[in-house]
């Protein structure tokens, strides 16, 4: 039986996620959808209640607990390493998807990525942010980061976990660890067949956004980085082109520096960032909500 796997890794934020698993299973309900969700608690601290009454439409609903917080990126990834697992004999024309647990992701949009994936069952499918809810400072920055991130490795990544493909290419999609790394661009990195939707970000369903510049710097720092070897071969292409306006000028040492730090940063945060044991290994349990395991 052809199944859609959803895969939402969360974090304290129960209120929201109440919320968006019956947005979800009314939708994709409606569609008769057979829908089997895996929760991937990232060790949270806060207690987790999950409010099953009226999810009649989700087939099995799963909550993988791990030992020790490690992030949306890496909870993502050990999701679908646990997803590999667990479907070596399931019909491979099904479909995953992910999506964030706060809504920002929205989930009354997530049936048009499956049924876009079903068409284009040889792609990947992205949800392209069409707009944004930040304020005007952080969609700045973002642009700058988006631009920035262009330049370096020739992606413009206007686009992060929220997604849909078909379940034949996980295998590939998980051939090595770059997803451990930073979704998005680790998806970019091991599968070429890639289309975008134009969706636009919700706002989030309760608390505010993470989205600051910290969390910009970061997440900029660990999509490039997974393109380490392009990032150097770019760089020292600009880098050559700067000394050769520059000349004499005492100021081409800077670039040299910037072009050094940047270097080291990128391909240290690549190879330090590599898991250095097999992430399943940090599945605390799992947790039956609803249905069977998977």
């Amino acid at each position: 039986m052809k199944k859609n796997y959803i895969i939402i890794p969360t974090y304290n934020d129960w209120k929201s996620l109440n919320r968006l698993l019956q947005i979800l299973n009314n939708r994709l309900g409606a569609k008769r959808i057979n829908t089997n969700i895996l929760l991937v608690n990232d060790c949270s601290k806060d207690k987790f209640i999950i409010n099953k009454t009226n999810l009649k439409n989700i087939n099995n609903l799963i909550i993988i607990n791990l030992k020790k917080n490690v992030g949306s990126q890496i909870a993502i990834f050990t999701g679908l390493k646990y997803l590999l697992e667990k479907t070596k004999k399931v019909n491979p024309n099904s479909t995953v998807s992910i999506l964030d647990s706060d809504g920002e992701d929205n989930p009354k949009k997530l049936i048009h990525l499956i049924n876009f994936s079903n068409k284009e069952d040889d792609f990947f499918i992205f949800a392209n942010r069409a707009h944004r809810t930040e304020s005007f400072f952080l969609k700045f920055l973002n642009k700058i980061r988006l631009y920035f991130t262009y330049i370096l490795t020739g992606h413009y990544i206007n686009f992060g976990n929220f997604s849909s493909f078909p379940l034949k290419i996980l295998k590939i999609l998980l051939s090595n660890d770059n997803l451990h790394i930073a979704f998005s661009s680790g998806v970019l990195k091991n599968y070429k067949n890639i289309k975008l939707l134009d969706i636009e970000k919700n706002r989030r369903f309760s608390g505010y956004s993470k989205v600051n510049i910290n969390f910009l710097i970061n997440h900029s720092i660990r999509i490039i980085s997974v393109f380490y070897e392009r990032v150097f071969l770019r760089s020292l292409i600009i880098l050559f082109i700067i000394l050769g306006i520059l000349n004499e000028s005492e100021s081409k040492y800077l670039y040299i520096y910037i072009f050094l730090i940047l270097n080291v940063i990128t391909f240290l945060y690549n190879k330090l960032s590599k898991p250095s044991s097999d992430v399943i290994k940090n599945i605390k349990n799992t947790k039956i909500i609803k249905g069977k395991l998977i």
